[in-house]
Parts: structure tokens; C-alpha cells; sequence
């Protein structure tokens, strides 16, 4: 049997821009003579679509456009993912076409796992369907983990939509390989690709044969339609090394590139400090959007070094961007005179801080609404998780591109794009973090950030208690310092915008709403 594997990168809620793709990719199938053309998970609606799954128009919308694709399915049998209604739910399914007549539904039972399980009823799981003489077994999602199901398979395959996570693609390839030999059958798992909003699809769609052994691998952040035939002797492909931070940079490109070419969004605005967080996200920014769509707000006050403004604008000459100096000295000055009949004279240097923060934020957003522009939040997980930022200042934005990265993240970020091209200046490497509102003189200064990731990672992505952490080998002051901080920054985490989720614990609502003994 001659499989096509389709994948594609879609949009929510845009059925005509979904459904071309898919017809081109079955006229492609065809061409090459394929038995079968496989596409990802809710590829007729695309996904994430949340509360979207409970509205009977887009469900219609769904229904009806699988209809027209059928149209195009004569001599071809197509399994495609689509949400639909049944017996007042709705289901993640796998409708299959053979020869233009939709034949049947298989809904995904398992669904523990999915961004969208809230809004998904547990259905039936897999089931079989015959195809140029084979036995099928299809299969959904999470159901892949229920073995027996499809134990009596010769071919199975997958449709997935299986977000991206740091890990996650050799976790799945580990997964795949196991699954198949199990089964001791060919195994297809098909993936979409693209950024919806936080959510990033990497692809990696794969082919193991009965032994293990990978077949067939598609790329990783890019569409692509491969073809395996199940009768042939495949020879055993080798799987790459996967690189962390290539792989975040590429998720991280996508997401932002898809962000705005999904909403028809013109240019992205920053602020570009001259530190290191600004500068990366400039850097990411022109590479998903090109120059000519990045406008850099410098905004210096009387703290700011000089040499942080020329490596901002050393940085925006050698991106190419659009540089738009606006001094805060004097719109500082002029604000807090004006409100200190309401609030005396400050007694505080956070408040003077936080008010020069929020200035900052509020000549952002003018600047963006004037010039139709999108205000890019570039703060890093470390400084969100133990908040480090001002409520409704550097937490504002409408889309956050480093906010998945530890600070040590940044870095690393940093010197993988200095690896390719020297764009950021050494100084910004360099330089030590600062907000530069005003001169460095905390009574009791944060620990350095080496520590503080070293003490979140733990904390976020291995899920490890206060005293684990401390039996190994860190300070319990540390640990106690972290957690207060983390558990102090409940506010502004809820209250932060979107997140490009790159890792396995994204500091979202999910992450606030856990009991504190969890977190």
C-alpha cells in the first residue's frame, strides 16, 4: 500500500484556506499513484480551535467542507482529522473518504493529554478500515496508547496534533518506534505544523516499520508530503541529533511568522534597550518577519548607559530595522509633577521604577496605535516566575516571544544566533542585566540568574519539592527565596500576555490555578 503523508500547516477557523491545502495535497497523492493520503488532527478546522468545538457553525462549517473535499477523492482513500457532532458532543475524528463517499467516523476515546480536552467528549477509539488490501487500524492522539486496539493491524496510522515541546520530538520518536514493533506492524504518524497564538505544531511526522526502525522522517517546522509503500523493503533511515536551541529557534520563527501572517498583522514594534532580552527578540523578529516589518523603540532615561544606546542602535544598523528614539527624562518628570498633588512627593524607589515602567509601556502603545503596529513582549520565564517585572508595564504586550525561555535560555539563544551571523553586539553579551531605571543599590539583591534558573527548572519542569531540591545540594535560603518570590508573582503571571509555549510547564493560567504545594 502506497501512503501519502500530508503535513500541513493550518488555520484556525479557516476552512477555505484548509481546505485547498488539503486538495492539493490529495491531487499530489494521486499523482504519485498513493493508495491512501493521510493528514494531521483537526486539519479540516485547525488547532488548537477551543470553545470554537462547541459552536454548531463552526462544526457545521467543518462538515461542510469535508463534503467538498470528498468531491476531489475519486480513486483514493483519504483519512482526514476534523472536529464533529454526535449524540450532543463533539469528537476529535478521523473521517475517511474512498472513491468521493465519506464512509464513516472514527473518534478519538483518549483525550487526556489535548490543549482542546475541555471541549472534547470521549468517543469510541480505533477502529479498522480496509485499504488495497490491508488491514488499518486508525487511530487518534492519545489512543495510541492503547495497544490492543490495534494489535491485529497490518498497517497503523496515526493522525496527530502533537504540540511542540523542548524534549518532546525524540520523546515521540522513542514512543513511535516502541508502539510499532508492539504492534509488529508499519506504523504512520502524521503531525501538522505552524504557531496558533502560544501553541507551536513541529511536524516530525515519522514511519517505523514492525521492527523499530524508522522508515521515513519528515521535517521538523516545515510542510512537507513524503510517500512510503508498506509492501516495499524499506531501508532504515538515521534520526537526527536533536538540537535544543535550534529547535527552539525554529519553533520560535514559526510562531512568530504564523502570528502574524495568520491575522493579516503588518509590522511588530519593540523596545530595544541595548539589553540582551530586547536584542534577541529583535533578532528573531526580523528572522521570522524580515526588517522591513520591525520598528525598536529606544526609550533612555537618565540611568541608561551610553554604551546601551549605541549597541541599540549598533544592533538596529545591523538588522536594518527602523530606530525611533523617544527620552522618558522629560515626560518623567512632567507625569509625576503633575500627580504628586494626589500622591505626594515618592517615597519609594519602586514607585519611581515602576512609574518610569509603565511610561515606557504607555509611549509603546501610542506609538503602535498610531502606526497600526503589534507591541512585542520580549521579558524572559526567569524574571516572570519570580516578578521581576512591573503590572502593566514590561508584563504588557500582545504577544510574548522569550517568555518560555530562562534567562540562561536568552543567552544561549543569543550566541545560537551569533553562531550563524555576529548580529548582537559582544557588549550586550557581555553587560550585566539591568532595567537601567535606576543606579544598582538593592538592600537585599536577587541572587544571580545561574542560580534562580537553576532553582525554577527544578521547581517548573521536574516538578521536585522544596526538599528534594535542597537534598541536592542547594542552599536552603535559596530555595526558600525562589519559591516565596515565585509564589509573590501569582498576579503578574495571571495577568501576563500570551506565551509561545516552548517547554513542559509554560508559566500560563494553567501553571497558576495548580495548588501552591504543586507549583
Amino acid at each position: 500500500m502506497k501512503i501519502a503523508i500530508a503535513q500541513l500547516n493550518y488555520t484556525v477557523g479557516n476552512f477555505e484556506h484548509n481546505k485547498f491545502k488539503i486538495i492539493d495535497a490529495i491531487s499530489q497523492a494521486k499523482q504519485e499513484g498513493a493508495d491512501l493520503v493521510v493528514f494531521a488532527e483537526n486539519a479540516i478546522s485547525g488547532a488548537p480551535a477551543y470553545s470554537l468545538l462547541a459552536r454548531y457553525n463552526f462544526l457545521d462549517q467543518a462538515e461542510e467542507t469535508l463534503v467538498e473535499i470528498a468531491a476531489f477523492c475519486d480513486d483514493i482513500a483519504v483519512l482526514v482529522g476534523m472536529p464533529v457532532m454526535q449524540d450532543g458532543g463533539t469528537y476529535s475524528a478521523a473521517a475517511y473518504i474512498k472513491n468521493r463517499k465519506i464512509l464513516r467516523y472514527i473518534t478519538k476515546k483518549n483525550k487526556v493529554s489535548d490543549v482542546d480536552a475541555a471541549y472534547i467528549s470521549v468517543g469510541k477509539g480505533v477502529e479498522y478500515v480496509k485499504i488495497a488490501g490491508e488491514k488499518v487500524a486508525v487511530v487518534l492522539g492519545g489512543d495510541i496508547y492503547n495497544e490492543a486496539a490495534y494489535s491485529d493491524a497490518d498497517t497503523v496510522v496515526v493522525l496527530g496534533a502533537d504540540r511542540y515541546s523542548q524534549g518532546r520530538i525524540e520523546r515521540r520518536y522513542d514512543i513511535l518506534a516502541s508502539k510499532a514493533y508492539m504492534a509488529d506492524a508499519t506504523l504512520v504518524y502524521v503531525n501538522q505544523i505552524g504557531g496558533s497564538e502560544e501553541i507551536v505544531y513541529d511536524g516530525s511526522s515519522a514511519v517505523f516499520d514492525a521492527k523499530g526502525k524508522a522508515i521515513s522522517l519528515l521535517g521538523s517546522f516545515v510542510e512537507e508530503i513524503a510517500f512510503v509503500d508498506t509492501k516495499a523493503e524499506n531501508a532504515e533511515v538515521e534520526i537526527p541529533y536533536q538540537d535544543k536551541i535550534a529547535n527552539v529557534h525554529s519553533a520560535l520563527r514559526l510562531a512568530i511568522g504564523d502570528y502574524f501572517d495568520k491575522k493579516n498583522l503588518d509590522k511588530a514594534c519593540l523596545v530595544l534597550s541595548g539589553g540582551i532580552d530586547s536584542s534577541v527578540g529583535a533578532v528573531l523578529l526580523v528572522d521570522a518577519l524580515g526588517a522591513d516589518r520591525v520598528v525598536a523603540l529606544q526609550m533612555p532615561t537618565k540611568y541608561s548607559n551610553d554604551h546601551s544606546a549605541s549597541d541599540a542602535e549598533t544592533l538596529a544598523g545591523t538588522l536594518g530595522i527602523e530606530l525611533v528614539t523617544v527620552p522618558l527624562n522629560d515626560i518623567y518628570r512632567s507625569s509625576l509633577d503633575t500627580i504628586i498633588a494626589a500622591i505626594g512627593e515618592p517615597d519609594s524607589q519602586r514607585l519611581e521604577d515602576n512609574f518610569r515602567m509603565r511610561l515606557r509601556t504607555t509611549l509603546l502603545m501610542a506609538v503602535c496605535e498610531k502606526r497600526g503596529l503589534v507591541p512585542i513582549n520580549t521579558a524572559n520565564k526567569t524574571e516572570l516566575a519570580i516578578g521581576a517585572l512591573t503590572l502593566y508595564g514590561d508584563t504588557a504586550g500582545a504577544i510574548s516571544i522569550l517568555g518560555d525561555l530562562y534567562k540562561s535560555d536568552v543567552f544561549a539563544m543569543a550566541r545560537h544566533l551569533n553562531a550563524a551571523q555576529s548580529v548582537i553586539p559582544e557588549n550586550i553579551m557581555l553587560k550585566h542585566p539591568s532595567a537601567e531605571l535606576h543606579v544598582d543599590n538593592d538592600e537585599e539583591p536577587l541572587p544571580s540568574y545561574e542560580e534562580i534558573d537553576a532553582v525554577l527548572y527544578r521547581l517548573l519542569e521536574r516538578w521536585q519539592s522544596r526538599d528534594e531540591i535542597i537534598e541536592a545540594g542547594f542552599e536552603e535560603e535559596l530555595v526558600d527565596r525562589v519559591r516565596y518570590l515565585m509564589y509573590d508573582a501569582l498576579n503578574r503571571i495571571y495577568q501576563f500576555c500570551p506565551i509561545v509555549e516552548l517547554s513542559t510547564m509554560p508559566l500560563d493560567k494553567s501553571y497558576v490555578d495548580l495548588p501552591k504545594g504543586q507549583q
